[in-house]
């Protein structure tokens, strides 16, 4: 099961509100309202090196990472960098939660904000955007709930005000890395897409606060969730062989430190949501 409740491309705001720029760069927006037993969000959430922007207007979550387990409760308005361990959730009463997904390279020009530090720890948005934080999450409560998408679409659009030609290619970048460049060197791959090795880590460490070589793996594992759970009747030996692992106890002890359970484990598990491979912009 993927985690993509809203498609973004259902947008129908016009350019000068940035509705073509959020139709390609919002990777899925979605809520969830009710008591805590209606609106529970029961599974796993796999790692995908995107970046979650959560609002809880109504009782903050309980979150867990499988490989660190403690639950903790979730600020009001967090910022979510996902690239190792599953995530579980816990409501605390009443739910009322809006959320979108986006890139890292995305995300960094959101927050206007290096991302290196920020990686799978969650952080309050006023932490790095100030009073602003406070005045969204005034505005979301304020509205009705037919109008919140909307009032988070114009925040996200003005935050984008000036994206330009170079953060296009920088999200192509990304996003051909994240699933089109699963295997072969970083060297490799880097004569493939055309920047330099060098130029490429620069350009991610800015743009994303991330490595090549960790995006390309995060495809991988990506790719792996999507065999394990949508080709049941494979081997584990041939789904390794086909995210690029050249045996099973590598692909094994991969998986396991990426994910936080074994592919045995994730193949097992009654619910799990995964970010599957989409077209590219």
């Amino acid at each position: 099961m993927a985690l993509n409740p809203e498609d973004s491309a259902s947008t129908t705001m016009q350019w000068s509100d940035g509705g073509a720029l959020l139709a390609s760069v919002v990777r899925s927006m979605w809520s969830l309202t009710g008591s805590a037993e209606e609106a529970a969000l029961p599974g796993i959430i796999a790692p995908d090196a995107h970046v979650e922007f959560v609002f809880h207007l109504g009782e903050q979550w309980l979150a867990q990472r499988i490989s660190h387990p403690g639950w903790a409760l979730q600020p009001a308005a967090f910022v979510y960098a996902a690239s190792h361990g599953g995530l579980q959730f816990r409501p605390t009463g009443a739910v009322c939660l809006l959320a979108f997904r986006v890139s890292p390279v995305v995300a960094t020009r959101i927050l206007r904000h290096s991302l290196a530090d920020l990686w799978d720890v969650p952080v309050a948005l006023d932490a790095l955007i100030g009073s602003e934080a406070s005045t969204l999450i005034a505005s979301l409560r304020g509205s009705p709930d037919e109008e919140r998408s909307a009032v988070l679409r114009q925040w996200i659009a003005k935050r984008l005000r000036g994206w330009s030609a170079d953060d296009w290619s920088s999200e192509r970048l990304f996003n051909t890395l994240l699933w089109r460049s699963r295997s072969g060197s970083i060297a490799q791959v880097s004569r493939t897409l055309g920047p330099s090795q060098r130029s490429l880590r620069r350009i991610l460490g800015q743009r994303a606060g991330i490595s090549p070589k960790a995006v390309q793996l995060s495809g991988r594992m990506l790719g792996a969730c999507a065999l394990l759970r949508e080709a049941p009747s494979l081997e584990i030996t041939e789904i390794a062989s086909r995210v690029g692992f050249y045996d099973h106890a590598a692909f094994t002890h991969a998986f396991t430190s990426r994910i936080g359970l074994t592919p045995t484990q994730f193949r097992a598990e009654p619910i799990v949501f995964y970010e599957r491979e989409h077209a590219l912009p």
